[in-house]
């Protein structure tokens, strides 16, 4: 995809992120340069779940072609890569290492969006 491309997913990615969880309360933080880790101070493991499907039902809906839009534009012609969002919920108490909790939000990711090119694109 080149590194231009790349970085619009990601920062486009980060935006969205933030536009859905940061109303309600939430900060993110890109961790890895594929992962960002996000925070939902004041929601239970029955909320974050519900507000994860609410997000993940806009993201397949909108985002993923908003974000792909912004690749596409730094995207050299002919070039196509496909890619995959998954997220995870973890809840986590105040003494717990963010690490730990981090881990387990990772062992239980599912797909929440796909983005595959078609031959040609």
């Amino acid at each position: 995809m080149g590194h231009d491309a790349a970085q619009e997913v990601i920062h486009s990615m980060g935006v969205y992120i933030d536009k859905h969880f940061g109303a309600i309360g939430g900060f993110s933080t890109r961790r890895k340069s594929n992962e960002f880790v996000t925070v939902l101070p004041f929601s239970n493991l029955t909320e974050a779940e519900s507000i994860l499907k609410d997000f993940a039902k806009d993201f397949q809906e909108q985002g993923i072609r908003d974000i792909w839009a912004g690749a596409q534009k730094q995207t050299p012609s002919g070039k196509c890569v496909d890619f995959s969002i998954r997220a995870g919920i973890a809840q986590g108490q105040p003494t717990a290492e963010i690490d730990q909790v981090i881990d387990s939000a990772r062992s239980q990711q599912k797909e929440i969006g796909r983005l595959q090119c078609a031959v040609g694109e």
